[in-house]
């Protein structure tokens, strides 16, 4: 008991400050663009966990690079149903403020290095509002900033 009440005098002495803050969203497949608003600050590493499907059952689960291989190209006859063609199938897409469009993984490339990242990002599955009710799961995306 003692050595608890220590702890917590020095605490509240020598306050821990924080390095980092990490900011998330859960982009779920079945929902159309999803928000997430960071604050100013440093961008110190982007990651993400989890994986979703588009035609659930059909498809294997994928991370945010979507479709590749065998998948794709059978998926390819539905390429109309892509929100934007210039991306996989299954690929998460990332809007900025400007409301430039972007795959995930060239987001995470340059969010590091970007002088001033504040302000609100939209992130989506590469996949229709009208072909989003049959696609499964879910990818938490984590921005860690300083």
């Amino acid at each position: 008991m003692c050595l608890a009440r220590l702890s917590v005098f020095l605490l509240c002495l020598f306050p821990v400050t924080a390095e980092a803050a990490d900011f998330c969203v859960d982009v779920h497949s079945k929902k159309g663009w999803q928000r997430l608003t960071l604050p100013d600050g440093k961008i110190r590493r982007v990651s993400f966990n989890g994986s979703w499907s588009v035609i659930n059952g059909i498809y294997k689960p994928v991370g945010p690079r979507g479709y590749s291989g065998k998948d794709a190209k059978s998926l390819g006859p539905l390429y109309g149903y892509k929100f934007d063609q210039s991306y996989s199938f299954g690929e998460m897409l990332v809007r900025d403020q400007a409301g430039r469009i972007v795959p995930f993984a060239e987001f995470a490339a340059l969010a590091v290095n970007a002088p001033d990242p504040s302000g609100t990002y939209s992130f989506r599955i590469n996949d229709k509002d009208v072909a989003l009710w049959d696609n499964a799961g879910a990818i938490r995306v984590c921005i860690s900033m300083r």
